[in-house]
């Protein structure tokens, strides 16, 4: 039985509400605890005995509270002359039932509410033009937006139009060391509040197209304050980590602090059946020039490999984590 309380109805009542003399039915009182037993007439103590499952269980109630419940009519005259009391204490044999788990009917009415659609209306805003008020100048390629969605959105464009440090032209604003197609994508982010498709942007040129994009996107969420598309575009690089594109993919997370897409490039570069192939790529020179100090955290992450390896007996071929057949010592050497 789990702990908890029912309610327990006594016709004897004393207090402020007065007996009707004339009506020989009066309605029931709920006792609980926290009353002060002088208002309850001659009942001071009550003991209940409950059977539980064969057991006895006994509980001696000697505080009473006044509340409310379902009104029971018991004559009066009736109960006290009645064997019911026995020196002034009434014995209430009742089960008790437990619901253990909260229960819910069917529901009737079930009306569906829709996905939200504001990046739907404020990416129609951009695409129709209507109302913008600020020109950006990328490449030669003009861009038309709103001042004030741009400075809801990225606390640099907030800073660049509205701060007290603001361009001297605000109307135009040329920006540099972007691609005309990444600050398109940027301003689909602002708007629509989502990546765009990747190969609409970039076409189908190169293989690995979308994963450029995604890096020069990342650059230009961190340059602008965009933390949820620079997320967007880390979890998006961490799926399409490869052989030709994680040098630069690393180098990329150690100069903008992604750690955890960091983290997910060493540990695939530091793979013994992945480490050739990669040192051969222009991305890892492109590494080792700009960011050396990977260069050492890799190193840790290929001889926590070799520490895992398995040997058999000491001696002969060994397993990497991943089991394939790899010496250790041979690979860290190919490191340098």
């Amino acid at each position: 039985m789990e702990k908890g309380y029912f309610p327990l109805f006594i016709i004897k009542r004393k207090g402020r509400e007065k007996l009707d003399p004339s009506n020989p039915f009066q309605p029931v009182n709920s006792f609980g605890s926290g009353c002060d037993p002088a208002k309850v007439s001659k009942i001071s103590q009550l003991l209940i005995e409950l059977f539980i499952d064969g057991n006895h269980h006994k509980k001696l109630v000697d505080a009473f509270d006044i509340g409310r419940g379902y009104k029971r009519f018991f004559k009066r005259t009736l109960l006290e002359t009645s064997d019911y009391l026995k020196d002034d204490c009434l014995s209430i044999q009742c089960t008790v039932g437990v619901v253990r788990s909260h229960t819910e009917g069917p529901k009737i009415y079930s009306i569906s509410s829709p996905p939200s659609d504001i990046g739907q209306h404020f990416g129609q805003l951009l695409e129709t033009g209507e109302g913008t008020d600020v020109r950006f100048e990328v490449d030669g390629e003009i861009f038309a937006a709103h001042k004030l969605v741009l400075a809801a959105r990225s606390p640099v464009f907030r800073a660049q139009l509205f701060g007290p440090l603001k361009d001297q032209n605000t109307q135009w604003i040329k920006v540099d060391e972007m691609e005309v197609s990444v600050f398109k994508a940027l301003l689909h982010f602002i708007y629509w509040d989502g990546l765009p498709d990747m190969q609409e942007i970039v076409g189908l040129g190169s293989k690995w197209a979308s994963t450029l994009m995604s890096q020069h996107l990342l650059a230009a969420a961190d340059r602008y304050g965009l933390e949820r598309l620079r997320l967007l575009c880390e979890a998006k690089l961490c799926e399409d980590v490869a052989i030709n594109t994680v040098g630069t993919t690393l180098a990329l997370a150690e100069q903008h602090h992604c750690f955890p897409l960091k983290s997910v490039c060493l540990k695939f570069v530091a793979q013994p059946e992945n480490l050739k192939a990669v040192m051969q790529t222009e991305g890892f020179q492109y590494l080792k020039e700009s960011c050396p100090s990977v260069i050492t955290e890799l190193l840790e992450y290929v001889a926590l490999i070799g520490k895992h390896s398995v040997t058999s007996y000491g001696y002969g071929s060994e397993k990497a984590v991943d089991g394939s057949e790899v010496n250790g010592r041979r690979v860290k050497q190919r490191v340098y």
